[in-house]
C-alpha cells in the first residue's frame, strides 16, 4: 500500500509516522524549514504513546516526486484545499481513496470538482497534535483516532485495506455507519471549542469552568446542531448533550488549533468553522447570534499578520 501525507503537520505527521513505523511505504509533502529539517533528521513523533523516528523519511515539496497512491491523508488547512487539490492530482489515480482530516465546512465539494466524486472520501481525525520545532511533532495526549468511510457508507475493498493498515500501526480507528453523521459531530465539537478557545483567548478548562462562556459554548452546540439538521444531516436528538460530554471529557489544556494559529498571527481557518455556520444559517432562516459573534471577532485575524 502506498500512502502520501498531504501537509506533514500536527495530524499528517502523527498518523504518518505511525503507518511509516509499521512498515507502510509513506511518502510525506511539506514545504519549508519543516521539509528540509525531517530530509536531513527524519520525522520524529513525542508522544506518551511512545517516540517515533522516521529516518530516512521520503518527503517533498512536490507530490509529482512520489507515485500515483493507494491512500492519500489530506491534512491542510481548510483555506489550502484547493490548492492542494490540484498539486495532488498527479498522484491520485482511479481507485485512490483521498481522505480529508480537515476542520470545518466546505471542503469535500471542493475537492469532489477536482478530483473527482469517486477519489474523495470522509474522513474524521481525533488528535491533540502540533509541530514543536521543524521535523518535530508533539502528540499532546494520548488521544488518537481515525474515522473513515466511503460516502454511500458501503465497506469498500480500499476502506477494509486502510483499516487494516491502521490496526497494524497501532492507529485507533473507526468506520462509522454513516460517516457524514461523525464529519457533522466534529464540526459541531470545533466550531464551538474554537469558538470559545477562540473569543476568550484561553483553553478549553477556563472555558467550561466558567458558567457564562459554558452557557455561551452550549449556545454555540446549539446553533450548529440546528443547522445541521437543516442541512439533513441525520443526527442523535441529545447531540448538543453528546457535544458538551464530549468537550467536558477532552484535557483542561485543550486548544482548537484556530487558537494557536490567532496566537502566531498566522492565517486561521474561521470562515470554514464559524463563519460557515453562520452562513448556512442564513441560508435556512436560523438565527445564530453566537457563531456569528465568533466570527465578528475573529474576521479582522483571518489572512494572518505573516
Amino acid at each position: 500500500m502506498k500512502i502520501v501525507v498531504m501537509g506533514t503537520g500536527g495530524v499528517g505527521g502523527y498518523f504518518g509516522a505511525r503507518l511509516a513505523n509499521a512498515g507502510y511505504d509513506v511518502s510525506f509533502i511539506a514545504r519549508g524549514e519543516h521539509l528540509k529539517a525531517i530530509k536531513n533528521s527524519g520525522l520524529k513523533i513525542i508522544s506518551e504513546l511512545g517516540d517515533i523516528i522516521i529516518h530516512p523519511a521520503k518527503a517533498s515539496d512536490n507530490p509529482s516526486d512520489f507515485e500515483i497512491a493507494d491512500i492519500v491523508l489530506f491534512c491542510v488547512k481548510s483555506y489550502d484545499a484547493e490548492s492542494s487539490s490540484n498539486l495532488i492530482k498527479p498522484i491520485v489515480g482511479p481507485n485512490t481513496a483521498v481522505i480529508p482530516f480537515l476542520n470545518g465546512i466546505g471542503h469535500i465539494e471542493i475537492m469532489q470538482k477536482i478530483l473527482g466524486k469517486n477519489s474523495v472520501i470522509g474522513g474524521v481525525a481525533a488528535i491533540s497534535a502540533l509541530i514543536s520545532e521543524p521535523s518535530v511533532i508533539k502528540h499532546n495526549s494520548a488521544m488518537q483516532m481515525l474515522k473513515f468511510g466511503e460516502f454511500n457508507n458501503v465497506i469498500s475493498p480500499r476502506i477494509k485495506a486502510f483499516q487494516e493498515a491502521c490496526e497494524k500501526s497501532g492507529i485507533n480507528n473507526n468506520i462509522p455507519k454513516n460517516i457524514e453523521c461523525d464529519i457533522w459531530q466534529k464540526i459541531i465539537m470545533i466550531c464551538t471549542l474554537a469558538g470559545a478557545n477562540c473569543i476568550t483567548r484561553l483553553p478549553l478548562g477556563a472555558c467550561r469552568t466558567n458558567p457564562a462562556t459554558r452557557h455561551f459554548m452550549k449556545n454555540l452546540a446549539e446553533e450548529a446542531v440546528q443547522v445541521a439538521k437543516a442541512e439533513n444531516i441525520i443526527l442523535p436528538d441529545n447531540q448538543v448533550e453528546i457535544t458538551m460530554k464530549q468537550l467536558d471529557s477532552l484535557p483542561e489544556g485543550m486548544k482548537a488549533s484556530t487558537l494557536p494559529a490567532l496566537e502566531k498571527g498566522e492565517k486561521l481557518e474561521a470562515s470554514a468553522l464559524n463563519g460557515a455556520i453562520s452562513i448556512l444559517g442564513n441560508k435556512h432562516e436560523i438565527n445564530t447570534p453566537a457563531h456569528k459573534a465568533v466570527y465578528a471577532a475573529l474576521s479582522p485575524h483571518e489572512n494572518g499578520l505573516n
